[in-house]
C-alpha cells in the first residue's frame, strides 16, 4: 500500500495517509451500512461528515480517512477532527478551538464525556432547583454532549471493527449492479441541493423584481414586448429546476429502493419539488407563480440543506414499511405546499393593493387553492389514523403533531364559512387570515418535529 505523511493542520504532528490511488479502489466496495448494501463511499463520506461537518478533510478524499484511521490509530487519535460547535462544551472541555482530537476526550483511561454527561443529567433532573432558562441550557449542553459521543462512538466501533461489515460469502444479501453504485457515488458528488437553492432563491427574486415591475409599466406593444420575453426566460428557468430536482429525487429514490419520503430532509424535497411541479403546470393562467414558485421551493430547499436535518439515504424502521406511509406523508406535504403558495400569493396581494385587477387574480387564486389544499389535509390526517391503528393499534392517541394536524384543519375549515362568517368575504381580510394561519403549518412540522417532540418528531 502507498502510504505518505501528511501535515493536516498547523498544530498537529504529521500523520500517515493511505495514497490517494490505494483508497481509489476502495470507493466501489459494497459494505452492509445502515442495514442495506452500499458502496463503501457512502459509509466513508457519512463518517467524515459526522466527525468534521464536511465531506472531505484537509484535501483527503473519505476513503482516504477512513482507511487511514483503521490503519494508523495512534497517530490519527491525535489528529483535531471532532468539530464541536458549542462554545460552552469547548469550554467545559478546555479545548482552544472548534476541533478537538481523540485524545483531548479521554483524562488518561477515563473518558471526560461520560462525566460530564451524568452531571448535565443530574442538572435536567432537578429542574424545580433551576429556573426555565437555565434547565433549557443544561438541556442544549446534554445533547451537545451525546452528539459529540456519538462521534467518538463512531470512531471506536471503527477501530472495534464493528463499524464496517463486509458482504457476507454465503450469497445471503444481494450486491449491488455497478450502475446502482456509480449512481449513488454521483448522487453524493453532486450537491443537487445547494446548487438548486441558490439558483431559486436569485432567480425567485430577479423574478420577483420583473412580475412587480411589469404590474406597474404602462400598457403598449413595448411594454408587452418586454414582458413576454423575460417571462419566457423565467418559464425556462421554472422548467429547468423542476426537471434539476425531479432528477435527483429520482434518483435518491432509486439508490435508496423505496420513495424518499422517511424523515424530514426527505419530506422537504419532496415538498419543494411539488411546488416547483404546481408552478410549472399553472404559471400560463397565473404569471405570479413564477416568483413564488421559485422563491417558495429555494426557501424549503435553504431549509432542508441548513436545518439539522439527516441527510443520509436511510432505511426506514419497521413500524414505517407501511404503503399508508407513502400516501400519508404525500398528501400532507401537498397540502402545506398549497398552504405555502396561498401564503406568499396574499403577500403579493396585498403589497399591491392599488392594482385591482391582478389582487382580484390573486384572491380568486388563493380561494380557489383553498378547497384542495384542505382536502388534502384532511385525507391525510383520516389516512394517518388507519396508518397508525394498522401500526399501534390505536386511531388517535393525541400526539403533539395529531393535535396540531387538527388544529391546521379546523382553522383552515373556517374560511369556508362565508355565510355565517362574513368577514372572510373581505379580500384584506381574507389574505390576512391566510398569512397568519400559516403560522399553524409552521408550527405543525417545525414546531412539533424540534420543539415538542413525541411519535412523530424528526429531531427525536
Amino acid at each position: 500500500l502507498g502510504v505518505c505523511a501528511f501535515q493536516l493542520t498547523a498544530q498537529a504532528r504529521p500523520v500517515s495517509v493511505l495514497a490517494r490511488q490505494d483508497a481509489e479502489k476502495l470507493k466501489i466496495r459494497q459494505v452492509i451500512y445502515h442495514d442495506r448494501v452500499a458502496p463503501f463511499h457512502t459509509l466513508a463520506r457519512d463518517f467524515v461528515i459526522k466527525l468534521s461537518g464536511k465531506p472531505s478533510y484537509h484535501g483527503l478524499t473519505p476513503e482516504q480517512v477512513v482507511a487511514s484511521w483503521l490503519l494508523y490509530p495512534e497517530e490519527w487519535q491525535h489528529e483535531p477532527m471532532f468539530r464541536v460547535k458549542s462554545e460552552r462544551l469547548r469550554q467545559e472541555l478546555g479545548l482552544k478551538s472548534e476541533y478537538a482530537a481523540l485524545v483531548d476526550l479521554f483524562d488518561g483511561k477515563t473518558y471526560r464525556l461520560k462525566g460530564l454527561l451524568q452531571r448535565l443529567q443530574d442538572e435536567v433532573r432537578n429542574t424545580h432547583e433551576k429556573g426555565w432558562l437555565e434547565n433549557r441550557q443544561a438541556k442544549k449542553l446534554e445533547k451537545e454532549v451525546l452528539e459529540l459521543d456519538e462521534k467518538v462512538g463512531m470512531v471506536l466501533m471503527l477501530q472495534k471493527g464493528t463499524f464496517i461489515r463486509p458482504l457476507p460469502e454465503d450469497g445471503s444479501v444481494t450486491p449491488l449492479s455497478p450502475l446502482r453504485i456509480r449512481a449513488e457515488i454521483f448522487y453524493h458528488a453532486v450537491p443537487f441541493t445547494k446548487i438548486l437553492f441558490m439558483a431559486n432563491l436569485s432567480l425567485g427574486l430577479l423574478a420577483l423584481g420583473w412580475w412587480v415591475y411589469s404590474c406597474v409599466m404602462q400598457e403598449g406593444d413595448k411594454a408587452r414586448n418586454w414582458r413576454s420575453r423575460w417571462r419566457q426566460i423565467w418559464v425556462g428557468a421554472v422548467w429547468m429546476a423542476c426537471l434539476f430536482h425531479w432528477t435527483s429525487y429520482l434518483l435518491r429514490w432509486y439508490i435508496g429502493g423505496r420513495i424518499p419520503l422517511g424523515n424530514g430532509h426527505e419530506t422537504m424535497l419532496f415538498l419543494a419539488g411539488f411546488l416547483l411541479l404546481c408552478t410549472c403546470i399553472w404559471q400560463r393562467r397565473f404569471s405570479f407563480l413564477l416568483p413564488a414558485g421559485l422563491l417558495l421551493s429555494g426557501f424549503t430547499l435553504l431549509v432542508a440543506y441548513l436545518s439539522e436535518m439527516n441527510p443520509q439515504i436511510t432505511p426506514l424502521m419497521p413500524v414505517l414499511l407501511s404503503p399508508w406511509l407513502s400516501l400519508h406523508v404525500s398528501l400532507i406535504m401537498v397540502s402545506y405546499a398549497l398552504f405555502a403558495l396561498m401564503c406568499l400569493c396574499s403577500i403579493l396581494a396585498l403589497s399591491i393593493r392599488r392594482h385591482t385587477w391582478q389582487r382580484q387574480r390573486l384572491t380568486l387564486f388563493c380561494r380557489v387553492l383553498l378547497y384542495p389544499a384542505v382536502l388534502c389535509l384532511g385525507i391525510g390526517i383520516f389516512i394517518g389514523a388507519v396508518w397508525a391503528n394498522v401500526s399501534w393499534g390505536s386511531y388517535w392517541a393525541w400526539d403533539p403533531k395529531e393535535v396540531w394536524a387538527l388544529i391546521t384543519f379546523m382553522l383552515y375549515g373556517m374560511a369556508f364559512h362565508v355565510q355565517s362568517l362574513p368577514r372572510f368575504r373581505n379580500p384584506y381580510f381574507f389574505h390576512w387570515f391566510l398569512i397568519v394561519s400559516f403560522s399553524a403549518i409552521l408550527m405543525t412540522y417545525f414546531g412539533v418535529n424540534y420543539i415538542l417532540g413525541g411519535m412523530h418528531s424528526y429531531a427525536g
